[in-house]
């Protein structure tokens, strides 16, 4: 019976191990939110690559489900037959998580020396504090710092 028990125990922390299962909700990946309807605002700006000549250019997608906002930033590069894709694409883990509770407005985005810097005005669905985000991308694929500001 003990042995049994504990089999059942385990098989059941390994299976929420695999699944990527989390104690404060669910991520939200870029695939949930590729149809037009889910996204709310799309942005090209700024260029990354290696030396002088560009390799691509970023595009950060923000989509908004139950008045919260995802955000994902994208290292887009055209292919031979000059057709836009995505070489990498992040998502902001610190506000694409259905626990984060944040919504965003009055995005933007520029392009700054070393990739782009976004923008934006925030509330939090935890504590009325937060009031804005800046997120600076690049320029390494996948690279991103996230800074909230608050008020006192």
């Amino acid at each position: 019976m003990m042995k049994t028990t504990a089999a059942t125990l385990l098989a059941t922390l390994l299976a929420f191990g695999s699944t990527g299962a989390q104690a404060l909700g669910s991520d939200y990946s870029y695939d949930t939110f590729k149809t037009p309807d889910a996204v709310s605002w799309v942005q090209l700006c700024g260029t990354w690559g290696k030396g002088k000549a560009p390799q691509g250019t970023y595009r950060v997608v923000h989509a908004d489900q139950y008045a919260q906002s995802f955000l994902y930033v994208q290292w887009m590069a055209r292919d031979a037959n000059g057709g836009l894709h995505a070489e990498h694409t992040v998502a902001i883990a610190e506000l694409d998580n259905d626990h984060a509770e944040i919504a965003l407005t009055d995005l933007t985005c520029r392009a700054s020396p070393r990739g782009i810097v976004v923008t934006a005005k925030a509330a939090s669905g935890h504590d009325d504090k937060l009031r804005r985000v800046t997120i600076e991308v690049g320029p390494a694929a996948g690279q991103y710092r996230y800074r909230a500001q608050r008020t006192r």
